[in-house]
């Protein structure tokens, strides 16, 4: 872990954000000047005026708390979509790769039906027919994410279910059902691990996609998509507004994509390839000093 901090800027500076980032959502309480919906006479505040650190936006709410308390809404939202994937997906790809023959063709047709549909526009039906609030919406988030987890799980196991340590357990008399939970899941959730830290960048995203578009996060509650809407909204009167919000989804998904590329190519034994300076041989140093 050291190493890699010390070999990897981009390891360095992601992990520093997201720490700082998860630091400060927690402890919003004691470094926001307020509560997220508290409004306040100077509307459209510009950046630093009148004690405000990032401003306010139309109706007097502190930017900076509804940037902190905004970011915890965020990072729920989306942890709540990739639970939804996991707890989904990882009992439909075990049973699909560990059964295989008419169960595999079952779920993977229905995995593939889910596949088929455009992410966003699939999260916006099934979070309408689910009704409204941000839950709802993150849980449809999930359910457009389950084929991924699946189709990832279904391959490990596909790779995994017929190697010697699973005849052995089957040899032995254990029972498919503790074949599979104890013995095949185990060694199928590595990249499963990856793909949901990569998948929680996504969420952030499709939140503030959602809240943006008017279907996830309910005004007035704060979060990053929101912020972004209403600085849209209001534009004209404060530019600026904009930026936080914005700079604030960029950075985590960025962040979030950086460490865990540079974590998986460590997984899979791949370092980065240090330039060393050629030898010059011992003819050519005879020459040079002669």
């Amino acid at each position: 872990m050291l190493r890699t901090l010390k070999s990897d800027l981009r390891v360095a500076l992601s992990l520093g954000f997201l720490a700082i980032l998860i630091v400060a959502v927690v402890i919003a309480p004691w470094i926001s000047t307020g509560q997220p919906n508290e409004q306040g006479p100077d509307a459209f505040a510009k950046i630093g005026q009148a004690g405000y650190l990032l401003g306010t936006d139309d109706v007097g709410r502190d930017n900076w708390t509804r940037l902190l308390y905004g970011g915890r809404t965020s990072i729920l939202a989306s942890l709540t979509a990739v639970a939804t994937a996991v707890i989904v997906g990882i009992p439909l790809g075990l049973i699909a790769g560990y059964f295989g023959r008419w169960v595999d063709a079952i779920l993977m047709r229905v995995v593939d039906a889910l596949l088929a549909f455009p992410a966003l526009v699939l999260a916006i039906g099934v979070g309408a027919a689910l009704g409204g609030g941000i839950t709802k919406a993150m849980i449809a988030v999930g359910i457009v994410y389950t084929p991924i987890i699946a189709r990832i799980v279904r391959g490990q196991v596909l790779a995994i279910r017929g190697r010697l340590f699973v005849e052995v357990a089957t040899t032995y008399g254990a029972s498919r059902t503790r074949v599979m939970w104890r013995h095949v899941l185990p060694n199928s959730l590595r990249p499963v691990v990856v793909q949901s830290a990569l998948l929680f960048a996504s969420g952030i995203l499709a939140e503030a996609s959602l809240s943006f578009l008017g279907l996830g996060v309910t005004p007035p509650t704060a979060s990053w998509g929101t912020m972004l809407r209403s600085a849209f909204d209001f534009l004209a009167n404060d530019p600026a507004a904009i930026y936080a919000p914005g700079i604030a989804i960029v950075l985590t998904v960025l962040s979030v994509n950086s460490l865990i590329d540079a974590f998986a190519d460590r997984w899979e034994g791949i370092s980065p390839v240090r330039r060393r300076r050629p030898k010059r041989s011992r003819a050519k140093e005879v020459a040079r000093t002669s």
